[in-house]
């Protein structure tokens, strides 16, 4: 019994992110800034930790593997548009993280409708945009909260992540356009087989 519920352990840890979501960005907000730094790191560390025990335990699952991808990017886009309101990254980088997330979670979900299964693993690029969105949010709310950063840190990671998230955004479009354009091949393969031996399409 223990052990079942042991398993959950992750996932439970995943949830328990979601929940400082809110905090972090309220703190943020009310310029309660050492506070959203704590819970920040918090956050950071559960992510460390819930995929620790998932891989050395496997304590794998289906929802865990769903969960915690979202409450990352729920997070870190949450981060940039309150930062691009506290005016300390810029308005169009903010819109650019976002829109680019919800593009891609967008696209999914469409190209699962229309296509069919998506296989497409997180690429080195995407990894290293999430990494730089992370040191990014995280140093501004070191700045913010404690002492300020020498002059060219915050514009070469600004820099550093407009150019990852571009090039992320283009790889996935491209892979993605690559196995739908498969999909369409052997959906009219299948088609043109149905029609020569005279079964019926429905």
């Amino acid at each position: 019994m223990i052990r079942i519920q042991l398993r959950h352990l992750p996932n439970v840890i995943t949830c328990i992110r979601f929940i400082l979501i809110t905090p972090i960005l309220c703190a943020l907000l009310k310029n309660h800034y050492p506070l959203a730094f704590y819970l920040f790191l918090i956050a950071g560390l559960s992510d460390g930790l819930d995929g620790f025990l998932a891989r050395f335990f496997g304590w794998t699952s289906y929802l865990g593997a769903l969960l915690d991808p979202i409450a990352d990017k729920l997070l870190l886009m949450g981060s940039f548009v309150v930062l691009a309101y506290l005016q300390q990254v810029p308005f169009w980088l903010a819109a650019f993280v976002v829109g680019r997330d919800i593009c891609i979670m967008g696209g999914a979900l469409a190209y699962r409708y229309w296509a069919g299964p998506l296989s497409c693993r997180p690429a080195w690029i995407s990894k290293l945009n999430t990494f730089f969105q992370l040191v990014l949010v995280t140093l501004l709310i070191v700045k913010l909260a404690f002492f300020s950063l020498p002059e060219p840190v915050i514009p070469w990671l600004t820099t550093a992540v407009f150019l990852t998230t571009l090039l992320s955004f283009i790889r996935y479009a491209w892979v993605w356009a690559k196995q739908a354009t498969h999909y369409v091949r052997i959906g009219c393969t299948n088609r043109r087989k149905k029609e020569k031996t005279g079964v019926a399409i429905t």
